[in-house]
């Protein structure tokens, strides 16, 4: 770990207060004190970066957000490997952190379409690989998350995918699948009934192939 600065500017210090999460900061999702690092002496600077990249294993999603706004050589570096390493929130906020910075491209869309089929429930990843996924409809993000909905192994997230279909196809108002008259249909995806797990995903087909404009 490396030594603390010998005077650490206040807002060094307001930044490694914020790292310090307990329970409800860490239930409510609530970020590190981003705007802090502005203001810290470039000495800092390389020491926070060295700080977060000597923990070790994977990167929290929090952790990418301050590496990109330290904007160091190292970590950038970082970032790059967690997006292309990673599948849970910190890859899915590199890879966010990496379009942002580079643009959209084809290298960008696999490696969205490899997240997407690794997502798992209860994961912070989840809603920034769907906004990216807003951000880039193109037809092969778009094959991927029909097939999410189709094959998924984990239900909840067949649901999950089809209520994102819905959404982005102008037939719901969010992408949680809380419409009560989706629902049905969108619990049939994981039916065990053949007949009606077809009917399901036909039903899901039509929708997207029919988009609705948003008012």
């Amino acid at each position: 770990m490396p030594l603390p600065p010998k005077n650490p500017s206040a807002a060094y210090t307001r930044f490694k207060s914020s790292m310090i999460l307990d329970y409800g900061k860490w239930r409510d999702g609530e970020p590190y004190d981003i705007p802090a690092l502005a203001e810290v002496t470039e000495e800092e600077r390389n020491l926070l970066t060295d700080e977060i990249l000597e923990r070790g294993g994977s990167l929290d999603w929090r952790d990418v957000e301050a590496l990109e706004a330290l904007g160091t050589p190292k970590a950038l570096k970082r970032i790059a490997r967690t997006a292309k390493k990673q599948h849970d929130g910190g890859g899915a906020e590199a890879l966010t952190a990496e379009i942002a910075r580079d643009g959209w491209s084809h290298a960008a869309e696999k490696r969205l379409i490899e997240m997407l089929e690794h997502m798992q429930s209860m994961t912070s990843a989840s809603d920034r690989l769907y906004t990216l996924c807003e951000e880039h409809q193109t037809p092969a993000v778009m094959k991927q998350l029909m097939r999410n909905a189709r094959t998924q192994s984990d239900e909840t997230m067949r649901y999950s995918a089809g209520a994102f279909l819905l959404y982005i196809s102008g037939h719901a108002e969010d992408w949680y699948g809380l419409d009560g008259a989706d629902r049905p249909h969108l619990l049939d995806l994981n039916s065990d009934d053949y007949k009606t797990y077809k009917a399901a995903v036909a039903w899901l087909e039509d929708k997207v192939a029919n988009p609705k404009p948003r008012p």
